[in-house]
């Protein structure tokens, strides 16, 4: 009989042991942190993070088929000449002013920056004039959607991309003030890369 009372009362510790265990196991479940996985590819952290360094390289001509181009022409479409020495000059403007806008994005990303607008120093593009006005915006998501939308457009292209910190006074850089470049989510009519001026030869 005593044999019987102590081990229903073992089992009775036992039982009350592990329903304690099991309490205590919820109760660190509970408190544990819940990780939410980053999101990629659709999430403005992942874009922003994004170079469009390689990207781009579907959108324009490669320097190859650039040379192989200019080297047809006898002037521009203002009907200006264009000698040996400036279509070389037209090639390297169109390198540097792809590697300047890219560090422009690849600069703001760094510092957060969300919109980017067009300006034309030193002077207005006469080309791109003619399809938006500086001053326009876009976003750094439409810049991830559409890396076409980063000049230079064509060759002779001044039109840059500048980040907007919020702090600027827009009034001495823009026409009326910003506006965006898109319409129904879609980029505008944007110049032929083979469009080619030597006005703004730097």
């Amino acid at each position: 009989m005593a044999f019987v009372l102590i081990s229903i009362i073992l089992l009775l510790i036992l039982v009350l042991v592990a329903i304690r265990i099991g309490l205590n196991r919820d109760n660190i479940n509970d408190e544990e942190p819940v990780i939410k996985p980053v999101l990629h590819g659709s999430g403005i952290y992942s874009i922003v993070k994004k170079s469009p360094r390689e990207t781009i390289q579907d959108e324009k001509p490669p320097e190859e088929d650039i040379r192989q181009y200019i080297a047809t022409l006898n002037e521009d479409i203002e009907g200006l000449s264009l000698s040996e020495i400036e279509k070389g000059q037209l090639v390297e403007m169109w390198k540097r002013a792809l590697a300047d806008n890219i560090s422009t994005i690849e600069k703001g990303d760094e510092d957060g920056i969300e919109f980017y607008y067009y300006d034309f120093p030193p002077t207005e593009c006469p080309v791109c004039k003619r399809y938006f006005s500086k001053g326009k915006f876009v976003t750094r998501e439409e810049v991830f959607k559409f890396p076409g939308i980063i000049p230079p457009f064509h060759l002779g292209c001044t039109t840059i991309l500048k980040a907007h910190h919020g702090k600027e006074n827009l009034r001495e850089t823009t026409e009326l003030g910003m506006l965006p470049l898109f319409k129904n989510q879609l980029p505008p009519p944007l110049p032929e890369w083979k469009l080619t001026t030597k006005t703004n030869i730097t």
